[in-house]
């Protein structure tokens, strides 16, 4: 009689685990990041760091403005405030990545479980992005408050904006994460240094026409551009100072999503690679010292 052999089947790859894989995460980078510390004064310290933050730009905004910031203040205060989820995208999931294989040493184990580690950095990473959210609110509420920042939510454009822009920034994060298991000195910093970049060149602070030339593509190029775009006009009711600002909303919204999809796949496809590269040139439990 015939056998008749039934196709091998991995426990865990299923998605009731990793969901259970995600939401364990979650708590776990959430205890991480607060140090395991009283709610009470996590909270405290959430709502302290960036509104100090924000007052610091505030005494700036009245020094170098004179009290008189006009449309470039409202561009500015916007920028700065939505920058804060890039940075803490960034970082989060490059310091969990780098966590569990230098500090907690976890990471060779978990890249032999059954599930993927995608949800596990995705978990981890999510208290930094909650903590980023909050500093986005705070700034913008001190803006309102001290220096008449005047806000005309467009939801229709805001949402759509929003989620569109936080998938690319994770993309963009998840990518830089698995390019950062590649290096053996100064790993850390990397997030830090490529969220720098990315500021100058977005247009966060300052309208993309005074950049030089030759970056202007690259700006054109990038999500983070037209998020910020996007968002400003979700905000305020009208769009940048400059070239960028005459364009109608459907075109922002429409090349943030082609850029959107462009990015996504080659950062999946980018951390699959450089995941493949860290087991097979035994980097998983490395320590770069830095």
């Amino acid at each position: 009689m015939a056998v008749i052999e039934r196709p091998a089947t991995v426990e865990g790859l299923t998605i009731p685990d990793a969901w259970r894989s995600f939401r364990t995460a979650v708590g776990l980078g959430w205890a991480i990041e607060s140090n395991w510390s009283d709610p009470f004064l996590f909270a405290v310290y959430t709502i302290a760091k960036p509104l100090a933050a924000a007052m610091i730009l505030v005494v700036m905004f009245n020094v170098i403005t004179q009290g008189q910031g006009g449309e470039f203040l409202q561009f500015l205060i916007v920028g700065s405030a939505l920058w804060n989820v890039v940075f803490g995208v960034m970082g989060g999931l490059v310091q969990s990545i780098l966590e569990d294989r230098e500090r907690y040493r976890m990471m060779k184990y978990l890249v032999v479980t059954p599930t993927s580690l995608f949800p596990i950095l995705l978990g981890r990473s999510l208290a930094r992005v909650a903590v980023s959210f909050v500093a986005v609110i705070l700034t913008l509420a001190v803006g309102v408050v001290l220096l008449g920042v005047e806000l005309r939510p467009n939801i229709l454009l805001l949402v759509p904006a929003t989620i569109l822009g936080l998938t690319a920034v994770m993309a963009l994060g998840v990518f830089i994460a698995g390019w950062c298991l590649q290096l053996r000195q100064e790993a850390w910093s990397y997030p830090e240094a490529i969220a720098g970049a990315l500021y100058l060149v977005s247009g966060a602070i300052f309208p993309i026409d005074v950049l030089p030339t030759f970056l202007h593509p690259i700006a054109y190029a990038i999500p983070t551009t037209w998020w910020l775009e996007a968002s400003r006009r979700g905000l305020l009711g009208h769009g940048s100072p400059g070239t960028i600002g005459t364009l109608p909303d459907l075109v922002v919204l429409a090349l943030l999503v082609v850029t959107t999809a462009v990015v996504v796949p080659l950062a999946l496809a980018g951390f699959a690679w450089f995941m493949r590269r860290a087991r097979e040139a035994g980097l998983l439990d490395m320590t770069t010292g830095s």
